[in-house]
């Protein structure tokens, strides 16, 4: 499950297109939620209460608190216990209403980010 949460997010933010100049990447995430299914349709959830500041829901109910930061075009998270996971935002900055399906080698998952918390 670790490595949807990593590479759902890094498709979230991340995309084939050129580089797009944003004031903040991570703008449009504050106060919001980004809800990630699986192939399997397991769902991780994301919420974004302010500019430092992330809580995740894994399938199971089990939630945890950790750290994001913007840096460029970067955006980092970070869980006890985990490596930093850092994503390049390449095409326009996510936002209410995106989303979108990530293909992968065990099929296709979908993001959607929506406003305030979602669990």
């Amino acid at each position: 499950m670790r490595l949807l949460k990593s590479a759902a997010l890094a498709a979230l933010l991340t995309g084939a297109g050129a580089v797009a100049a944003f004031a903040n990447v991570g703008a449009g995430l504050v106060g919001n939620s980004v809800t990630l299914t699986g192939p399997d349709g397991a769902v991780v959830m994301l919420h974004y209460p302010d500019a430092s500041s992330v809580e995740r829901q894994l399938p199971d109910g089990t939630t945890s608190s950790g750290t994001w930061t913007v840096n460029g075009q970067d955006i980092c998270t970070t869980f006890e216990g985990e490596p930093e996971a850092c994503v390049t935002v390449t095409e326009e900055a996510p936002a209410v209403g995106a989303s979108g399906e990530i293909p992968g080698e065990a099929g296709v998952s979908t993001w959607a980010v929506t406003e305030g918390k979602a669990f």
